[in-house]
């Protein structure tokens, strides 16, 4: 069984791991989770992977913290370490690759379809009010109509502007939070969308930090 000890920043309390805790137990990983905002590694040598969670700041604010994860997000792609990066976590990736995180017209919000370059579909939670635009030079993996770049890969990075790791508990815990604003619903005629993406999710994961 795997060893494997995985960085994870985290940037908002209501914005944890989610089902990637779960695959984690599955898989013997050990998640050592940051709160970004507060507290982040002077260094990600000891560590075999990152994944950076989302969150409901904006990449144009840069704050001393944000500075100071792209530092280590910038480390992560020179050492090199595998990265998953999601919502707020891909952006942030983007603009160490190159690209540019945009205003969109209208926010992309709930459970909606990507198109993967195989033609294949998945129904995902979204919540994002940006978009990312990427060089030429970088792969992207999926998109919807909304927004081009749903999923991008670059070498042993991996970024998706959507959420497979938010599991019911999560979404419910979201709602709660952001009452006012979160879009994401649950109900029967959700339920159906979860397996689908947790096993995208666990295949991505498994792919990702190299675990048979």
């Amino acid at each position: 069984m795997s060893h494997r000890t995985l960085a994870v920043f985290q940037h908002h309390p209501a914005e944890g791991v989610g089902r990637i805790g779960l695959w984690a137990q599955h898989r013997n990983i050990k998640l050592v989770c940051f709160y970004a905002p507060d507290d982040l590694p002077k260094s990600l040598a000891d560590y075999d992977g990152l994944i950076l969670l989302g969150g409901p700041m904006n990449v144009a604010d840069n704050p001393l913290w944000m500075q100071a994860e792209l530092t280590l997000i910038q480390q992560a792609l020179v050492l090199p370490k595998p990265i998953l990066a999601i919502c707020l976590g891909a952006q942030l990736l983007a603009t160490q690759l190159g690209g540019q995180v945009v205003e969109m017209p209208e926010p992309e919000l709930g459970w909606q379809d990507i198109r993967f370059n195989d033609a294949s579909v998945l129904t995902v939670p979204q919540w994002h009010y940006q978009a990312i635009t990427l060089p030429t030079s970088i792969d992207i993996v999926a998109s919807s109509p909304r927004c081009p770049v749903q999923m991008f890969r670059h070498q042993h990075a991996i970024g998706l502007q959507f959420h497979p790791e938010w599991d019911t508990k999560q979404i419910e815990q979201l709602t709660e939070v952001f009452a006012d604003e979160c879009p994401i619903t649950i109900g029967p005629h959700t339920e159906q969308y979860h397996p689908p993406v947790e096993q995208f999710l666990f295949e991505l994961l498994d792919a990702q930090f190299g675990v048979n």
